[in-house]
This record gives structure tokens, C-alpha cells and sequence, in this order.
């Protein structure tokens, strides 16, 4: 059985290209310190005193900044190439985490923000571009964006769970630590690749001439779809820590481990699970992944009321199927966007697709505060009716790919 394990994990791992590591190297350093962004709801209230509300609207800004950003750092990735633009976002992300610790108002903390959603976001597309371009052939994209993902996740593994104590001690530490690792990384990629723009005269020329991924309808379905399916997801930058706090009665310490057991799953199982799921098809992998993240989240309020012991059980059972979904449905968004792009137009379907998921970071945060604020309780339930919807909606776009005479 050992062997059978080994040799699993031995295919999916032994098939990346090394650059593909490379640019997973940095993306590590820089999610070790993911740090503020999952405690900022907390923070908002307790050092602050905002309502959830106005923690919803300075929230959205970051979701605002995320599509801006999405559509710029795929248009930038085109005319100077994946690896420059990540390293222009990462430079910016330094200032953009030490302002927003200064802030002490709600528009000082909007403006700042907004300008790190747009370091921050603007560098997605170029690192997915950069991770799917450094293959080599179109079998490795899975695997290769699995590997970005893996590194991603163990950045994460790391962070929350150091924030939450270093919350305890001093909430201005997250914003300085952020910040380092953000240098860090961008002093990696340097050191990897150098600042070499890209692409050449020919290639923009390229560039030009390629179609649009707004006039490729079935992606515009596909990223419609995966906005309103991400919307459950994202409370885990608002609504999600402030219910766990006061309906299960966990301290930032608690959650912290909880975003640990997520990116641990992650990182123990989801290339192995990539690698295994690649026979299947893609579109469909993608709707269980969202029905199964949906419901992780909308099963919440069923625990409320049980003891700390047993809450904290049944909450960490919830990360579990939440997970689970994350893995069968993250690494092939971009898959599928590289499959349906060329060379010319990547950057931009990779623009388009983290765009998908910026409209849902802007909705889902003053959506969930809003119902947070009526019914802490029904808005999972609400996100579940939606995840559903969502499932069914994937099924028949895959229907439609898989038909006769479909491309």
C-alpha cells in the first residue's frame, strides 16, 4: 500500500518543470505571511470599533481593487511579461501592508485597502501565466498549477496560524511580517529569473491578433458561474471569522488552526488528488468541487449550541468538507482557462478568470455583513441554496462542451 502512495505521489510531483518550482518558491515565501487578511474583520471591530457593516464596505473596496486589478495584471502579464508584473505587484505590497497598519480611520483604512488590492490581485494572472507558460507540454497544467497551489497552501499553513498569536501580542506585528515576506519574495523571483521583459516586438504583434475571452461565451458562462459560487467561500474574509468568534466562541488562536487544517489537507493531498482526478471530466470535477465547498460552509449554524469541545469538532469536520471541494475545484479553474487560451491571449483569460473571483470578493463581504447583521444563521443557508444552484449550472455547461461537434 506504502508503495502504491509513494508512487502516486512520485507521478504527480516528478512531471513539474523546474521554473514551475521556482515561481512556487516565491509564492511560498510571500503566503507564509498571510497574516492580516484573515484577521482584518476581527481587527476591524476590536482595534477599530466598526460595525459589521462598515467592515463590509471597507471589504468590498478590496473586492473593487481585486477586479481592477485582475484585468489590469492580465493586460500588464501581455505587454511585460508573468514575472515582472509579479514582481511589480509584490513591490508595491511592502507600502501597501504598512499603510493599512497606520490607518485609524475608515477612509484611511479604504484608500489603503484599495491599494493593496491592487498589489496584491494584479500579480495572480502573472503568476498562473508564468506557471502554465514554463510547461511544456498541455498535460502538465493540472499538475504544474497543483504545484502552485501546493505552495501557495503551505505558505498559509504557516501564517494564520503564527497571526493568530501574534494577535494576541501585538496586531501591528501581522502588518510588519506581512510586509517582509512580500520583499522576500519579490527578492526571490530577482534572484530566479531577473527583470526581463517579455514579451518581444513579434509577440505583441501576437497579442493583438488573439481572440478576446470576452467573446468566448462558454468562458464568460464558466466565470459567471465561479463568481457566484466563490461568494460562500469568501466569508472567510469577513462574516466567517467574526461567527466563529461569536457563535462558537473561538479566539484568533483557534482560527488560525482551523485555516492551518485547511492548507494542511491541501498540501498532504491535493496534488496526489489532481493527478488522479485528470481522467475525469474537468468541468464537471469543477461542480462537485462547488456543491462540496458550498456545503462545508452551509452546514455552520447545525453546531452552534454544542460545547466548546464538540463546536470546535464539528467546525473543523465543516473545514474538512470545505476543503475538499477547494482541492477538486482551484487548480482546474486555471486549468481550464489555459485550456480554452493560446500563448497570446493567456495572461488575459488568466485575467479574466481571477476577475471571477475579484466580483465575488467585492459582493461577498457587504453581501454577508448585510445578512450577517439580520441573521447570522440564514446566510449560510442562503449560500448553500446558492452552491446548488451553482452545481447544476457547471453540469449543464459541461453538457454543452461535452455535445456533439462541442470544442
Amino acid at each position: 500500500m506504502f508503495s502504491r502512495i509513494w508512487e502516486s505521489y512520485r507521478q504527480a510531483y516528478g512531471a513539474v518543470p523546474r521554473n514551475v518550482w521556482l515561481v512556487s518558491v516565491a509564492l511560498l515565501v510571500a503566503r507564509t505571511g498571510t497574516m492580516v487578511i484573515p484577521f482584518l474583520p476581527i481587527y476591524f471591530v476590536q482595534e477599530l470599533g466598526f460595525r459589521p457593516l462598515v467592515i463590509g464596505w471597507l471589504l468590498a473596496v478590496y473586492g473593487l481593487g481585486s477586479v481592477i486589478a485582475s484585468a489590469l495584471g492580465g493586460w500588464l502579464t501581455q505587454r511585460i511579461g508573468a514575472i515582472p508584473t509579479q514582481i511589480t505587484g509584490l513591490a508595491l505590497s511592502v507600502p501597501g501592508f504598512l499603510l493599512l497598519g497606520q490607518a485609524n480611520s475608515f477612509w484611511t483604512a479604504w484608500w489603503s485597502l484599495f491599494f493593496l488590492s491592487l498589489a496584491i490581485e494584479g500579480q495572480r494572472p502573472a503568476a498562473s501565466t508564468a506557471t502554465v507558460d514554463f510547461c511544456d507540454s498541455e498535460d502538465q497544467h493540472t499538475r504544474a498549477l497543483a504545484v502552485n497551489r501546493l505552495a501557495v497552501n503551505l505558505g498559509i499553513t504557516i501564517g494564520p496560524a503564527v497571526g493568530g498569536w501574534l494577535a494576541i501580542i501585538n496586531y501591528d506585528l501581522l502588518f510588519y511580517v506581512n510586509a517582509a515576506t512580500m520583499a522576500a519574495s519579490m527578492l526571490l523571483l530577482l534572484f530566479f529569473f531577473g527583470w526581463k521583459i517579455q514579451p518581444a516586438a513579434t509577440e505583441k504583434q501576437q497579442i493583438e491578433e488573439a481572440g478576446s475571452p470576452w467573446t468566448d461565451r462558454r468562458f464568460v458562462v464558466f466565470c459567471i458561474l465561479n463568481a457566484i459560487g466563490s461568494l460562500l467561500f469568501f466569508q472567510i474574509m469577513g462574516t466567517y471569522p467574526l461567527y466563529l468568534k461569536q457563535y462558537f466562541y473561538l479566539d484568533e488562536r483557534y482560527i488560525g488552526i482551523l485555516f492551518t487544517v485547511n492548507t494542511v489537507v491541501i498540501v498532504l493531498f491535493e496534488l496526489v488528488l489532481v493527478n488522479e482526478v485528470r481522467r475525469f471530466p474537468l468541468l464537471r470535477t469543477f461542480a462537485w468541487g462547488t456543491l462540496l465547498g458550498s456545503l462545508g460552509f452551509g452546514l455552520l449554524p447545525l453546531g452552534v449550541g454544542l460545547s466548546f469541545a464538540a463546536g470546535y469538532a464539528f467546525v473543523i469536520g465543516t473545514v474538512l468538507i470545505w476543503t475538499a471541494g477547494e482541492m477538486l475545484s482551484m487548480p482546474l479553474g486555471p486549468a481550464y482557462a489555459a485550456r480554452r487560451s493560446t500563448p497570446a491571449n493567456r495572461g488575459r483569460y488568466m485575467g479574466m478568470y481571477v476577475m471571477s473571483f475579484s466580483v465575488a470578493i467585492l459582493i461577498a463581504p457587504l453581501g454577508g455583513m448585510w445578512l450577517y447583521e439580520q441573521n447570522p444563521h440564514l446566510l449560510w443557508f442562503i449560500g448553500l441554496i446558492i452552491g446548488a444552484a451553482v452545481f447544476f449550472g457547471f453540469l449543464l455547461l459541461a453538457d454543452r462542451e461535452e455535445g456533439p461537434g462541442q470544442q
